[in-house]
């Protein structure tokens, strides 16, 4: 029976030999190479294949083809949420401040808080990372009594230093006075776990002094205290190893390779 020429084509594969690649030593030169035809060299780098292109060499490193390659990356992460937070008077007016008394701005409300920091019970904000912070207070005032002799408004962290410090004195009125409103702001080294409010101290007269909620208006006020982290958080670092076959390709050029000059 005929075989098919199918048949033929691959009985004719089974007898022909493999032709051998000729691999020789050292780096060739342009001269020595024809026109798109590859040579493979060895070399004190390992199997380099080279190839003549427009007068100029090419080359690409070989590599053997039974080793696993790993690549390893480290990754660098910035965490995504920063530490924000802003906090105000709400509902009714903190009434009757006493007079020679350190006492606590009442926030009792939020509009940020991205980690959760401020408590609207104790109206402190707990500090989660630790890093240069910017802080902020606008207090607006009424019924400010014209007996007393001074008024400070300032932030106090939980080791006792004021700073964003805000002084009125008597020579600044010279009546009981409607709304009157004063802001600082300040740059603070804070860490983890400790705490910051605003406080005010009223010397002398009677405690006649009201801090305004939040009214939105043209002739509103607002009673609010906020900050936010200024430095980066600590970044994060994870190393990722990932499996390469074959050879490296990252050099370009001709096959993963490059040109010789």
């Amino acid at each position: 029976m005929p075989i098919t020429k199918e048949e033929r084509l691959a009985r004719k594969m089974q007898h022909t030999k493999q032709e051998r690649t000729q691999i020789s030593q050292g780096v060739p030169s342009v001269s020595e190479l024809r026109d798109g035809v590859s040579v493979i060299r060895s070399t004190p780098e390992g199997l380099i294949e080279y190839v003549r292109h427009k007068n100029a060499l090419y080359r690409k490193a070989l590599d053997r083809a039974d080793i696993a390659k790993t690549k390893t990356t480290t990754v660098k992460k910035q965490e995504s949420t920063l530490p924000i937070f802003q906090a105000h008077r709400s509902g009714s007016d903190q009434t009757n401040v006493n007079a020679d008394t350190e006492q606590t701005i009442a926030f009792n409300a939020k509009s940020v808080d991205t980690v959760s920091g401020f408590n609207t019970s104790t109206y402190k904000y707990t500090i989660s990372v630790s890093g240069i912070y910017f802080l902020y207070y606008n207090v607006t005032f009424t019924d400010l009594d014209s007996a007393m002799t001074a008024l400070n408004v300032q932030m106090k962290d939980n080791d006792g230093n004021y700073f964003a410090i805000h002084r009125m004195d008597d020579k600044e009125y010279t009546a009981d006075t409607g709304f009157i409103t004063r802001s600082a702001h300040t740059m603070k080294r804070l860490n983890v776990g400790q705490t910051v409010e605003v406080i005010v101290y009223i010397s002398g007269g009677h405690d006649d002094t009201d801090i305004k909620r939040n009214i939105s208006s043209t002739t509103g006020a607002e009673t609010t205290f906020g900050g936010y982290l200024l430095t980066p958080k600590t970044f994060n670092e994870t190393t990722q190893t990932t499996a390469i076959a074959g050879s490296d390709d990252s050099d370009g050029g001709l096959g993963g390779g490059g040109a010789i000059s």
